[in-house]
Formats: structure tokens, C-alpha cells, sequence
């Protein structure tokens, strides 16, 4: 019997199709700085700010604000040669609401 057990064991090894030279390491994919997803945030707060601008929409101007100050809070090294530095969109954020409720603010300087 032990016989039958070790040529059958010895069939199994053999029939193993996990062949230990034939092994190939596992090795993660480096990613790139290049590779990174665009600052998303950054682009709707420059579009919604140009837009707000434009159409002289508060709330277009309002969202654009919040989304660069959202921008600049996860801002990352790579992203700041994309569009400029997230504080640069805060700064415009503000400047389109300054120009957008400034007639407001005239008519009670008169």
C-alpha cells in the first residue's frame, strides 16, 4: 500500500502545473506624477467663476469660490503648473464677487 501511496503522491507533484521555475514576482505599477488625475475642482471653480462673471449669476460665483477654496485645500505639488496655484483661483473667486456686487456697494456710497 505504501507503495501505491507514494507513486501516487509522486503522479500529483509531478501533474502540479505550479512549477516553482516557472514563478514570476509580482512587481506593482509605479505611478507617475504625470499620471494623476487633473485638479477637477479647480477647473469647475474657474469655469463657474468666468460663467458667473458673465451672466452676473451670485450663485454660479458663490459654488466657483467654494469649489477653489476646496481646490486649495487638496492641492497637490503637480497640480499647481496645470492652471496656475490654487490661491490664484481663490483670488480670482473673489475678485468676480467683488466685481459682481459692487454696484450694489456704490449705490450706498452716494
Amino acid at each position: 500500500m505504501s507503495s501505491t501511496a507514494a507513486a501516487a503522491a509522486s503522479a500529483t507533484l509531478s501533474a502540479d502545473p505550479r512549477r516553482p521555475d516557472r514563478i514570476i514576482e509580482y512587481k506593482p505599477e509605479v505611478k507617475r506624477i504625470e499620471d494623476d488625475d487633473p485638479d477637477v475642482a479647480g477647473f469647475v471653480a474657474l469655469v463657474l467663476a468666468a460663467v458667473g462673471l458673465m451672466i452676473a449669476n451670485r450663485t454660479c460665483l458663490w459654488v466657483g469660490l467654494i469649489f477653489s477654496v476646496e481646490s486649495f485645500l487638496n492641492q497637490r505639488a503637480s497640480e499647481s503648473a496645470l492652471m496656475g496655484t490654487p490661491t490664484s483661483m481663490i483670488l480670482f473667486s473673489v475678485a468676480t464677487l467683488t466685481v459682481n456686487y459692487l454696484p450694489q456697494i456704490m449705490v450706498h456710497f452716494k
